[in-house]
């Protein structure tokens, strides 16, 4: 059967050919779509690590670049957010906060090892706001801001990239007046968006230039409670600045950079597979227009309907398998040489599904034509010959 196969498929080579151009392209443009899909949905389903819920980023000027001013009017500042009842904890911040458009990197070295990470100064208090768990060590306190060497907190993916398997409690980074020793790691830490990868990421306390901030509130807490906060604290000083945003509407806005771009993937991908789908069909029909004697004869002689059905179907089955052939050598090219540094777990899932995809499409796009092709008569297609 699958010699009689070849034999058809290749008295036709020309119209098949252009089949499987169809299938090959097909199969390219889906293979993206899910590692794409994959990668992302990976990222998505592992923890944020952090909880933006009832959390308002406070972007504070001062108007001032004296640090002495600073100081005391962050003080200021503090004493004002403790008298109120709706706020259960608050941090001050590098303007890197969660879901910012700002970042700060910097390098840390560890047996000839330089690493980039992210890293934002924040102060104790910063695990209560964001409800930050340790999986190792302690968060640093006021007392550590004195020590001699500065504390740093790193999470898991900084700890695995600058020390291995080694245990990285106490251990020291940099040289001279840029030590800093780790005293805790963070499990994950995604201060992107939620479809981020687990990238490097550290946190030191804060000194004196860092004014932005971080409130954690009671549930509920009105608008009119953030307004007479953001009025009382831009009275403490003259011509102070200050604007709030609610965290989870920055996330929800990092968010919209990834997903949008995707969804407008996955609606060109719909109307080029869509195209295509029609281009089979309309492949099909013709195709069994022209072999109408072909069908008779092969009813005349004893061909069941299923034997008919599944004849074109198995053609169809046999050309997209050509074409995917050709489309999975170039797509394994992906994993084998690491291309965007993606696990390749990730191409080979993208290859699988899209592989699936493909045959559901064309069996999809072969049964009603298949299934026109057994129900012709015999004497019928004869006549009409």
């Amino acid at each position: 059967m699958l010699k009689h196969l070849f034999k058809l498929i290749w008295k036709k080579k020309k119209s098949n050919f252009l089949m499987m151009l169809e299938i090959f392209v097909s199969f390219l443009i889906l293979f993206a779509v899910w590692s794409l899909s994959v990668y992302n949905y990976r990222n998505y389903a592992q923890p944020s690590g952090l909880d933006s819920e009832n959390v308002w980023a406070v972007f504070l000027n001062f108007n001032t670049d004296k640090d002495s001013l600073k100081i005391i009017y962050k003080d200021l500042v503090r004493q004002k957010l403790k008298s109120h009842p709706e706020v259960e904890a608050f941090s001050f911040s590098s303007s890197n906060l969660p879901y910012s458009f700002s970042s700060m990197n910097n390098g840390f070295t560890y047996k000839k090892k330089d690493i980039s990470s992210q890293v934002m100064e924040v102060d104790p208090d910063y695990t209560k706001v964001l409800k930050l768990s340790l999986a190792e060590g302690r968060w640093f306190t006021e007392a550590d801001k004195a020590a001699k060497i500065k504390p740093l907190i790193i999470t898991r993916h900084l700890k695995e990239a600058l020390f291995g398997n080694e245990n990285a409690l106490g251990k020291i980074t940099g040289e001279k007046d840029d030590r800093k020793q780790v005293i805790g790691i963070v499990e994950c830490f995604k201060y992107g968006n939620d479809f981020q990868k687990p990238e490097n990421c550290a946190f030191t306390p804060s000194g004196d230039w860092q004014t932005d901030l971080l409130i954690r509130v009671k549930p509920g807490t009105s608008i009119d409670s953030e307004a007479k906060i953001a009025k009382e604290i831009s009275q403490l000083g003259k011509d102070w600045s200050l604007e709030i945003q609610h965290l989870d509407k920055m996330k929800a806005t990092k968010n919209r950079i990834v997903w949008v771009p995707i969804l407008i993937l996955l609606i060109v991908c719909g109307f080029l597979i869509f195209n295509v789908a029609l281009g089979l069909f309309g492949v099909l029909f013709q195709t069994i227009s022209h072999r109408k004697q072909e069908i008779g004869v092969r009813r005349a002689i004893g061909a069941t309907k299923s034997h008919i059905l599944w004849q074109f179907i198995g053609e169809t089955l046999v050309i997209a398998t050509f074409g995917l052939t050709l489309g999975i050598f170039f797509a394994m090219q992906f994993p084998l040489l690491n291309v965007f540094d993606v696990d390749k777990s990730t191409y080979l899932l993208g290859i699988l599904f899209a592989v699936i995809t493909v045959y559901l499409l064309v069996i999809t796009c072969a049964l009603f034509p298949s299934r026109q092709a057994s129900q012709i008569y015999p004497a019928v297609a004869l006549h009409e010959e």
